[in-house]
């Protein structure tokens, strides 16, 4: 029993389920960890002066002293923080990509290894439909396709450039064709 294309395009690959738990593992450590690494050192409790009241103000007093403002963090740190974020996230975009790549290449077939099929001409008609004449070996196909899908296929015979030529004569000897009158339309 030979084994299959996808057994053999799969031999050495890794497991499809240990890629994906090693990616996820990564962005949710990128996750956890980059934003804490980019932070300002923080301020020590002695640093942070706690709001006294004036000594002549009293206990019992309602008025209100809103603390100060925090310093607002400087524009340099804000766009480098940024821009590590992003070139981390389109890395992990581009190893996404990269291992992705891997997987959907078995999918799409063999490349260079069928030498007996190819397109030959193709032709548009217009309305996402399409004639394409293709090589199969020695013998020559015709594939109609619309937006649905293939809706004929037809193999042509191998003397077709020979069969061409005499229709084409023929016409020639009868000479142009004449156009039907709706007179004789009505009469039939």
């Amino acid at each position: 029993m030979l084994p299959s294309a996808k057994n053999l395009a799969r031999k050495g690959a890794w497991p499809t389920w240990l890629v994906v738990s090693v990616l996820g593992l990564l962005a949710t450590a990128g996750g956890l960890f980059l934003p804490r690494s980019f932070r300002p050192p923080a301020e020590t409790p002695d640093a942070i002066a706690s709001p006294t009241p004036a000594s002549n103000e009293t206990k019992d007093s309602l008025a209100y002293t809103p603390p100060p403002l925090p310093d607002l963090p400087s524009p340099g740190s804000m766009l480098l923080r940024l821009t590590l974020g992003t070139i981390f996230v389109l890395i992990l975009c581009v190893i996404t990509l990269w291992a992705g790549k891997r997987w959907i290449r078995p999918l799409a077939g063999p490349q260079g290894e069928n030498k007996q099929l190819h397109l030959v001409e193709s032709l548009a008609l217009g309305g996402r439909c399409s004639v394409y004449l293709l090589q199969a070996g020695d013998a020559k196909v015709l594939a109609g396709v619309d937006h649905a899908g293939l809706k004929a296929l037809l193999p042509l015979p191998a003397a077709f450039a020979g069969t061409l030529a005499e229709i084409t004569e023929a016409a020639e000897v009868e000479g142009p064709a004449t156009p039907v009158d709706q007179g004789d339309l009505r009469a039939a």
